[in-house]
Formats: structure tokens, C-alpha cells, sequence
């Protein structure tokens, strides 16, 4: 997926003679993925939508559907993370490994593989050993796999670190850049903390909002809505370069690579604009036929409005905020507010472990929020899940 988005956006315009990535370029780049992802239609069903939460139902017979979709979303810029093609290869390789078993025992080891993939992304194992945990607490999984899936999680941690002579694939480093240390809070940052959980939680549901409205239209003509949907995300990305002079990347992709400019930014009204782009693109892209994770466009979204409102209140630590936002928004679109809570922990690791109890505030808060929305509107649905109770 690097050397693809590499060539796109790197060396294709370089080769082109370009200095820097125009606005058409992205516009460009985003209709051309959506005609990928038509394309791939062709080869059979692939994976749920993201709204619906992780799958790890994708067997070998729907994996190249799957990871074509997945791949031209990430690759040519829709708005979603890559944690959900790795759980894909998990489940593959756990299908494909157990394909002469039961399909009990074949589930199960598409559910360990999906586990064990996607804790290489999330750069610490107990943070995926939560998201199984808070899995089994909802009744989504049963607890006889809960050991199983710890030692899988150990094991895919091994294939980064390494063993004895054998050298790992390297660690990841999920923390955001440019969060510095925080001394100690203060009853202003606590009270600012639970604003920005409110604001920070309202705008990715508000993206949830726009999914599933972009979902509808997609189920009656799905064609148009891709292309739609690339058109709102290009044209939403044009406005940042022209009117705010951001980067190609802080409205397209899932928004790891823009933090450190987004964090930098000084302009209050540009990261307001980048925070509702964003949740836009990002409902566009979820119900709009683009496959991938829902997790680290979430993440942009927290951060962007702790920015914001940091930058109207200066004396509040924005570290501090950042953490906020991170798990409101996380705990409002996964509804795992413990998972959501310890992630903002370690995205925020620059901000040290004093901000712990501004990640359970954003946590409770987000999640608070997801259930009031879920029961506004009717759209609870539960988080699939990895194995069935059989």
C-alpha cells in the first residue's frame, strides 16, 4: 500500500514534471480510484460496510474483491483507515490455513489472524487485547477465545520486534507527532476536556449521520454515489489548498500523515474548515463504497477540534485536549469506550500518563453521546463479531 500511494502521489507528479500536487491532481486521483473500485464490483463481494465495524467474516473466495476495494480507497485517497484490508489478510490466512477444517474451527482462525493483524497496526498489543476484551464484555465473542486471541496478539507483536537472530518487520509508531509533555492538569483543562469531548463526539456523528445517508443512495445506484463521493472529497480538498493553503493530504487518506501540519496550524477558521471537511469526506467515504477502518479518520477529527479549541484558549494544555478528542471521537464511532480511552493514551504518549483521566472523560463522554444517537435514530447496530458464541 506504501509503494502504491508512493508512486501516486510522489513519483508519478515528479515524473511528470510536477514541483508539488496540484488541486486537479487530487480530483484527479480520487475519480480514478473510484473507477477502480467499479472495476473491482466485478470480482464478487468484498467487505461490509465501515459503518457496520470490523469484519472478520472475509474469507480466501472474497479476498481479492476485497483488498482491490480496499486499496483503491486507501491508495487514491478515500477518507478511511487501513486496519480493516489487514484484518482481511488475517482472516485470509487464517482461512486458508484451516480450510480443510470445520467451519467452526475455520472461524475461529479467521478471528485469530484478523486480531493478530490488525494489533500490528495499532503499534501496542494491549491495545488490540482491549478491543477483544470490551468485544467479549458486549456478548459480541465468547470468552473461551479470549486466551487464544491474547497469545495471537503476543505473537503478532513478535513478527515486529523480532526473536533471538531473527530480526522483526520494526515496531510501529502510532503516536501522534507533536504533542508535548503535560506537567500537570488543571480544573480548566478538565472543564475545556468535556467540550471538547461534546464537539469532538457531534462531528464524527455527524459523519455517521452523512454515511448512512450516502449508504442509501449507494444501494440504488452505486455508481453514481462513488463518483459523488470522490467529487465531494476532491472538491472539499480543493477549497483546503486554495482558500487555506493546507496540504494535498489533510482532507483525502485517513489523516495520519497531516497531524504534524494540522497540529502546527495557527489559523483558528482553517481548522475549523479542516475539521467539518473532514467529517464530510469521511461520511462519504464510509457509506459511499469505500472499504477500509473506521478508526484513524476518527482520530483526525478529535484532533482537529482540540486544535481549534485550543487555539481560542491558549492557557489550556492542548496536549491535554488533543487526548480528549482523540478518545471522544474514537468511543462515538466505535462505541468501545475502554479501547477508545487507552488508545488515546497511547496516541497521546507524548503527553505523558498524566492525561489519563482526560482520555476517560473524552471515552465516556463519546460513548454517551453514540448511545444517545443510536437510540435517536434507530441506528444501533451492535459491533460485529470476530467469533460466534458456537
Amino acid at each position: 500500500m506504501a509503494q502504491g500511494t508512493n508512486l501516486v502521489w510522489d513519483w508519478l507528479p515528479n515524473t511528470l514534471g510536477l514541483t508539488e500536487v496540484p488541486w486537479w491532481w487530487v480530483i484527479a486521483m480520487l475519480l480514478v480510484g473510484a473507477l477502480l473500485i467499479i472495476a473491482a464490483w466485478r470480482l464478487g463481494e468484498g467487505m461490509g460496510s465501515p459503518l457496520e465495524g470490523f469484519h472478520f467474516d472475509v474469507g480466501p473466495s472474497r479476498a481479492i474483491a476485497a483488498l482491490s476495494v480496499a486499496l483503491a480507497t486507501l491508495i487514491f485517497g478515500g477518507v478511511l483507515g487501513p486496519e480493516a484490508p489487514l484484518i482481511v489478510v488475517g482472516t485470509v490466512i487464517g482461512g486458508l490455513v484451516t480450510r480443510k477444517q470445520s467451519p467452526q474451527v475455520q472461524q475461529m482462525a479467521m478471528a485469530l489472524g484478523g486480531i493478530a493483524a490488525i494489533s500490528t497496526i495499532l503499534g501496542n498489543p494491549f491495545v488490540a487485547a482491549f478491543f477483544v476484551l470490551e468485544f467479549a464484555a458486549l456478548g459480541a465473542m465468547p470468552r473461551q477465545v479470549l486466551i487464544p486471541m491474547f497469545i495471537a496478539i503476543g505473537s503478532s507483536y513478535l513478527v515486529l520486534t523480532g526473536i533471538g537472530p531473527f530480526a522483526g518487520l520494526g515496531e510501529v509508531e502510532l503516536a501522534v507527532p507533536g504533542i508535548t509533555a503535560v506537567d500537570q492538569l488543571t480544573f480548566a483543562d478538565l472543564g475545556v476536556g468535556v467540550v471538547v469531548a461534546l464537539v469532538a463526539g457531534v462531528a464524527v456523528l455527524l459523519s455517521r449521520t452523512v454515511g448512512y445517508a450516502t449508504l442509501r443512495a449507494s444501494k440504488k445506484r452505486p455508481v453514481v454515489t462513488i463518483i459523488g463521493a470522490a467529487l465531494v472529497i476532491g472538491a472539499l480538498a480543493t477549497i483546503s489548498m486554495i482558500a487555506f493553503d493546507q496540504p494535498y493530504d489533510v482532507v483525502p487518506f485517513s489523516g495520519e500523515t497531516a497531524m504534524p501540519s494540522l497540529i502546527a496550524e495557527t489559523s483558528v477558521v482553517a481548522v475549523i474548515f479542516i475539521a467539518l471537511a473532514k467529517a464530510v469526506a469521511y461520511g462519504v467515504s464510509l457509506g459511499g463504497g469505500y472499504r477500509g477502518g473506521p478508526i484513524f479518520p476518527s482520530t483526525f477529527i478529535g484532533v482537529a477540534v482540540a486544535v481549534c479549541i485550543g487555539l481560542l484558549l491558549p492557557s489550556v494544555s492542548m496536549s491535554a485536549l488533543i487526548v480528549t478528542g482523540i478518545a471522544a471521537s474514537c468511543a462515538a464511532m466505535l462505541k468501545l469506550p475502554f479501547s477508545s480511552g487507552l488508545l488515546a493514551v497511547v496516541l497521546g504518549a507524548g503527553a505523558g500518563l498524566i492525561v489519563t483521566p482526560m482520555a476517560i472523560i473524552g471515552a465516556i463522554v463519546g460513548v454517551l453521546l453514540r448511545l444517545a444517537y443510536d437510540r435517536s435514530t434507530g441506528h444501533g447496530v451492535p459491533t460485529p463479531a470476530p467469533a460466534s458464541a458456537s
